[in-house]
């Protein structure tokens, strides 16, 4: 059975999985603008261990550096980590484990893939962004503002 590389589902996480990542990251966006900041995310981890965990959600999924995160970099995130050969149990039990407000976990294979990324001119990160608007706006399963 061969498979066809280019086909924007098997790029991207589940609808599942999406569902759950757009539920997490709405937990933390308790003010509905459509973003997570620093701010937001302390408030998400409380006590456990709160900046620790911000800091490494932020070196992986802030991938322009603005202190923002939108949803649509939330879920390309998520599409990357699937892409770095995690399988979608692997990204649910994560996405358990941060529904529960656990710490954030580093991949290391999509850290790798966001530092060569980075050294491109034209990134795949930010297509991958892109993608995840254009599945956004057809899905409307996240109500944008």
């Amino acid at each position: 059975m061969g498979t066809c590389s280019n086909r924007p589902e098997q790029k991207q996480i589940s609808e599942n999985l999406r569902l759950r990542a757009i539920m997490i990251f709405q937990k933390i966006d308790v003010q509905n603008k459509g973003y997570i900041d620093k701010e937001r995310t302390l408030q998400f981890w409380k006590s456990n261990f709160a900046k620790i965990n911000t800091d490494a959600l932020f070196s992986q999924v802030d991938y322009h550096k603005s202190g923002n995160i939108t949803v649509q970099e939330w879920l390309a995130f998520w599409d990357i980590v699937k892409q770095q050969g995690y399988t979608e149990q692997e990204i649910s039990d994560e996405l358990d484990e941060l529904q529960q407000g656990k710490a954030w976990v580093q991949f290391q294979k999509v850290e790798a893939f966001i530092r060569a990324d980075t050294q491109r001119h034209k990134t795949q990160i930010d297509q991958i962004v892109q993608m995840e608007k254009k599945t956004l706006l057809k899905s409307k399963s996240f109500n944008q503002n």
